[in-house]
């Protein structure tokens, strides 16, 4: 794993004093995650007849099935970085970012998170999706405790921000998947978060909404925040963050500078 190296400056310019806030970090030590593959359905276990090969990251022990999701994970995110999470399909950029919002507990090592942390996964916009947009704004604040005062000083630029219009009224099932990201991300960075945790989500939208995006996180930025993004497309990559780290078959590959985390990727991608 590469960290020595100097990060490769991007078109979000950041003011170093403003983000060198000590108080917001990210620490993961010796982290493994394993997800158990046993199903149980109707009070049985169901489990999968597996032989896996050497190697795989499929084990079976005493206690069932399992998937060895993430690896020996050491990895350190410090405020003023925007990192983005590469690797294929199925490598475990999406894990590594639910560990970080801790809807997974590691099996094995230490994930530290200091700092606010608000999220925007792609097949979690919105909290209830029988409530509107508004009612939406609603519930994510209270989760975060915010007070109703807060709540409603910051509606208006959420709306304003989501440009959905009558929508905002509207259930979160009637919204296209273009309304419910704009929606999500609007509320995800209008709370004030610390740490903002962004899996797939900006290849939805147009670009004026990119531009809208890439001003909002910005703005984060300065305020001493840290970005962990997961994305396949590199022109999001180069656009939003300052280092990559690829992920391959749940192991850290590289962490470093974006365009050389890019080539490098690039490269195994044609062996």
């Amino acid at each position: 794993m590469t960290n020595s190296a100097e990060a490769y400056v991007e078109p979000i310019v950041v003011d170093a004093h403003a983000s060198a806030n000590p108080d917001v970090w990210i620490e993961l030590s010796g982290v493994d995650l394993d997800l158990p593959l046993d199903r149980r359905v109707f009070g049985l276990v169901f489990r999968p007849k597996i032989d896996p090969p050497a190697g795989s990251r499929i084990h079976v022990g005493r206690g069932g099935s399992f998937v060895r999701a993430l690896s020996d994970i050491d990895l350190k995110i410090e405020s003023g970085h925007r990192v983005g999470l590469v690797g294929a399909n199925g490598a475990g950029k999406s894990t590594l970012l639910r560990v970080l919002a801790k809807i997974y507990e590691p099996t094995r090592g230490r994930c530290t998170v200091r700092g606010r942390l608000s999220t925007l996964f792609s097949s979690t916009v919105g909290v209830n999706p029988n409530a509107s947009g508004r009612e939406n704004i609603f519930l994510s604040a209270r989760t975060l405790g915010m007070s109703r005062a807060r709540i409603a000083e910051i509606e208006d630029d959420i709306i304003e921000f989501a440009d959905i219009g009558e929508f905002i009224d509207l259930p979160l099932y009637t919204y296209s998947s273009g309304m419910r990201t704009r929606l999500g991300f609007a509320i995800a960075t209008a709370l004030e978060p610390e740490i903002l945790l962004v899996d797939e989500v900006f290849g939805v939208g147009d670009q004026d909404f990119r531009q809208k995006a890439e001003a909002r996180i910005g703005a984060i930025m300065r305020s001493a925040g840290i970005l962990v993004m997961a994305s396949h497309a590199n022109g999001i990559l180069k656009e939003f963050c300052n280092r990559v780290c690829w992920i391959d078959q749940g192991r850290i590959a590289f962490y470093g500078p974006v365009e050389e985390g890019l080539r490098q990727y690039a490269a195994s991608l044609k062996k």
